[in-house]
């Protein structure tokens, strides 16, 4: 067969399954069978034949049907009797339960990222304050960072905006950030954008009005300002 058709019509599965097989509690022997399984399920949701699981792999028919038994026992797997489209009971596999622990597996990377990413973006952030301070932090320090991230729900990014607007004022201290903050807050300030407008809106400068020594006229006695 030709190596480029064949390099065009690769096998499709999931990366993440590939990485946490082994949480769903699978042996590589019992992945090369569920995969097999998959495979098969996207022509019909027929069992299989032990025969056809079989082909290409050293495992007899006994070992092959202790797989399949131990996936429904890990609650991968669903085998249920019923009849076909020609009357006679056959079995039909369900891997919905499969699709949902692995769905399950990853929602919880994705919250792991999503920790790991917080995680890198406060050491970040807290690292540009003690720089732009030029000195460790004190524990009062230390513990307003965390009331900013923990009572107040400043993000990381915004407490990183407040730090720049208070050294772009020159004016850098914990009391002038911590008033940012609290202003940002009273003004729905939950993003960098936003904040940028607040910044726009307070720095922008004030219009003079002027006013002018208009003349006074009697209208009540017809004073007319044509006659002046």
């Amino acid at each position: 067969m030709n190596i480029e058709l064949l390099k065009s019509r690769p096998v499709i599965i999931r990366n993440e399954l590939l990485d946490h097989y082994n949480d769903l509690g699978l042996n590589e022997t019992e992945l090369v069978i569920l995969i097999k399984l998959l495979h098969s399920a996207e022509i019909s949701n027929k069992q299989p034949s032990i025969e056809s699981l079989q082909q290409g792999s050293s495992l007899d028919s006994r070992e092959i049907t202790a797989i399949i038994q131990r996936l429904i026992q890990y609650d991968l797997l669903e085998l249920n009797v019923s009849k076909d489209e020609e009357g006679k009971f056959t079995e039909y596999m369900n891997l919905d339960k499969f699709y949902q622990r692995l769905s399950e597996i990853i929602e919880q990377m994705k919250v792991e990222d999503v920790k790991e990413d917080q995680a890198l973006a406060f050491e970040t952030v807290f690292k540009n304050i003690e720089q732009t301070f030029g000195r460790a932090l004190s524990p009062y320090e230390i513990e307003t960072i965390n009331q900013w991230l923990d009572v107040d729900h400043h993000e990381l990014s915004v407490i990183q905006a407040a730090l720049d607007e208070a050294t772009s004022q020159n004016k850098l201290s914990f009391k002038y950030i911590d008033r940012i903050l609290l202003n940002w807050k009273k003004n729905n300030v939950k993003t960098i954008e936003d904040s940028k407008k607040i910044s726009r809106q307070f720095n922008q400068p004030k219009m003079k009005h002027t006013v002018q020594n208009v003349p006074k006229f009697d209208w009540l006695n017809g004073e007319n300002p044509n006659d002046k």
